[in-house]
């Protein structure tokens, strides 16, 4: 499907959406996700089977950005929403409104477009084709640019890329949409080397590098001048969707290190923020 081996992880995460759809208390509830399952999807899957904090986290950080879109474009139906390593992500075919971009590598995009046409979403929707490795993000985004508000979400891409390649994103994003919100999860070094080593074993076995330099990775973001909205634990919120394979809240709360190493964080820009500040 891809020559891009953090591509692959996309597999695992629709084979955790499908299972969940098809249990009898789903999480996501992602109905679409059997539209892409395959002997390929099922076999990358099983790497990660054994995993099952991991793969209960998987569930409640879209959840929690399903929750944070929807409340979005309630605000604004109009809006526009950006997912960059969209993967097999189908909120634009499940959520009630709003503009939707989807940008990943070309052979997935033209395997999730044979099972999954654009003409079948109720929404707007553009799905732009990148090498990452080779191809300018800026100038893939560059004809969207916009000074309205936007929703970008950035699920399961930031563990993949180094800080230097984060500030390149972050700046791209700030020069493009001068007024945003970011939808991403960001793992702590703490909670990568007490909780997710044989997850990143894993990944690495997909060529693949998984990890964070910092225990302040919002750092990051706090240096370009965006502004906190919201912070959610994962692992936390897992236990209390009853995800399963989560470990329960009681548990989750003693562990500080688990419950703040992991969260899903709401962060906003404003061009004129940034020059306040």
């Amino acid at each position: 499907m891809t020559e891009n081996p953090v591509s692959l992880t996309a597999y695992w995460t629709l084979a955790i959406r499908h299972d969940d759809a098809v249990s009898s208390r789903p999480v996501v509830g992602d109905g679409l996700a059997q539209r892409f399952m395959s002997d390929e999807a099922r076999t990358v899957a099983d790497r990660f089977q054994s995993l099952t904090k991991p793969n209960a986290s998987l569930l409640a950080r879209h959840r929690l950005i399903d929750d944070r879109l929807t409340a979005e474009l309630a605000r604004d139906p109009a809006l526009l929403v950006v997912i960059i390593g969209c993967g097999f992500d189908t909120r634009a075919f499940r959520l009630g409104g709003g503009r939707w971009i989807e940008v990943d590598e070309p052979a997935l995009l033209a395997y999730k477009q044979s099972r999954l046409p654009v003409s079948d979403a109720g929404n707007d929707l553009v799905r732009i084709p990148i090498q990452f490795a080779d191809e300018s993000l800026e100038e893939k985004l560059a004809p969207y640019a916009t000074g309205n508000r936007v929703a970008i979400v950035l699920e399961g891409v930031l563990g993949y890329l180094h800080d230097d390649e984060r500030r390149e994103l972050i700046s791209t994003l700030t020069r493009l949409f001068p007024r945003h919100v970011v939808f991403c999860d960001l793992p702590t070094r703490t909670f990568i080397a007490r909780y997710s080593r044989k997850l990143v074993k894993r990944i690495r076995e997909l060529g693949a590098e998984f990890g964070s330099s910092s225990n302040t990775p919002e750092a990051l973001f706090y240096e370009r001048g965006y502004r906190l909205l919201n912070r959610t634990s994962i692992m936390l919120s897992a236990g209390k969707l009853g995800a399963q394979g989560a470990p329960p809240a009681w548990f989750v709360r003693r562990l500080p290190s688990m419950r703040d190493g992991y969260c899903l964080w709401a962060l906003e820009y404003s061009q004129s923020l940034d020059s306040a500040a």
